[in-house]
């Protein structure tokens, strides 16, 4: 793995990231899991799970919490990491031992499409159930989110998104949580689950 100096990322790769996620929706394509440094580590691990991802060469960036490329133009100083990896279906990532509490966000580009994903660090706010898209808001996007995945056109594999989605909180995703979220979407609180509490 190619890690990229700061100033050449500022400069070139955040802006690629960047524009393909102007030209093309979020998949959810990867998945992350993070390891904190211990007695017999002395940094941080991050494994990314990118079996499902079909480009030769793969982009990857790692944001600092609260920072993600559809809210925020990303400047330097809010990149934690970014490499360029080919072909591996797992990456896995080196990162500082002494970051700080937070979601962090992953993204992965490189074939017109860009993937995301988040892995928390320490103690982090709960999960928003109804949020499956991570976007800390609930709305319909997060039921469409839920009824591609039933059909199987897009399936949900980050954790606090699987969480988020278990509206009804019977342990499954189906259709039923998609209309928990449509129930509290126009204001109908008696159909909606567990929708809008964190979990």
């Amino acid at each position: 793995m190619k890690k990229f100096s700061k100033l050449f990322l500022s400069c070139a790769a955040v802006a690629a990231v960047t524009a393909a996620v102007a030209t093309s929706a979020m998949a959810a394509g990867i998945s992350a899991t993070y390891a904190p440094a211990d007695a017999t580590h002395e940094t941080a691990t991050l494994t990314i799970d990118a079996s499902g991802y079909t480009a030769a060469q793969k982009t990857l960036l790692v944001l600092k919490p609260g920072k993600t490329l559809e809210t925020v133009k990303v400047s330097e100083g809010d990149v934690l990491q970014i490499d360029q990896q080919d072909g591996n279906d797992t990456i896995t990532v080196a990162l500082p031992k002494d970051l700080a509490d937070g979601k962090y966000t992953v993204y992965m580009g490189g074939d017109g499409q860009v993937y995301s994903t988040n892995f928390k660090v320490g103690n982090v706010s709960s999960v928003l159930i109804g949020d499956v898209n991570q976007d800390d808001e609930v709305t319909l996007a997060d039921a469409t989110e839920i009824i591609l995945d039933y059909v199987g056109t897009k399936e949900i594999t980050n954790a606090d998104a699987k969480v988020a989605a278990d509206c009804n909180d019977d342990e499954d995703i189906t259709l039923g949580d998609a209309t928990c979220i449509i129930n509290y979407y126009v204001g109908n609180t008696s159909g909606a689950g567990l929708v809008g509490q964190q979990k």
